[in-house]
């Protein structure tokens, strides 16, 4: 399948799930839509980041070859729904112990940003939330933080924050 023409021509959920099940869980395929994110001009790399999220969910083991690159692109991507795409496919992945530091940093900005769409704010929330397993000190600091964006943000920040705060409180 040619996967340019195919997100250039069209932009739907049917559109993306038909070329999710072409790419399949072959890396090779996949590859080609980690170029479409990185080489192409817009909006193809806002489709196939769409993609990516999709993918991710059915085969996450296909994205751990470019966590790193897709951490590393985060600060670099001004387009919100691209942010969020990766923010989400990274929410399937165990992030490398090399990583933790500079994606925990990251999503803290992410979350703290005025002008951060919701959908990034809360993914943000997501990837964080786990690593406090690993890191007790980060719980202190994710509960400020959410208790300062509560009066600040949406009704889905205002949901999922208020689950990870219970969660944060019984654990």
């Amino acid at each position: 399948m040619d996967y340019v023409e195919r997100l250039s021509r069209e932009h739907s959920r049917a559109s993306i799930d038909a070329i999710a099940k072409a790419v399949g869980n072959d890396p090779k395929e996949f590859k080609k839509i980690i170029d479409i994110i990185f080489n192409h001009p817009a909006p193809l790399p806002h489709r196939a980041s769409w993609l990516l999220t999709v993918i991710s969910r059915s085969h996450p083991e296909l994205l751990k070859p470019y966590v790193r690159k897709l951490i590393n692109c985060i600060p670099n991507t001004s387009i919100g729904g691209i942010k969020r795409n990766i923010i989400g496919a990274l929410c399937t992945q165990k992030i490398p112990s090399d990583l933790q530091g500079k994606i925990i940093s990251l999503c803290f900005d992410l979350i703290l940003s005025p002008d951060e769409p919701v959908a990034v704010k809360v993914l943000s929330l997501e990837i964080i939330f786990p690593l406090t397993k690993q890191y007790p000190e980060l719980k202190q600091e994710l509960k400020a933080v959410i208790e300062d964006q509560l009066p600040k943000t949406s009704a889905a920040f205002h949901s999922r924050g208020k689950k990870i705060l219970s969660q944060l409180q019984s654990t």
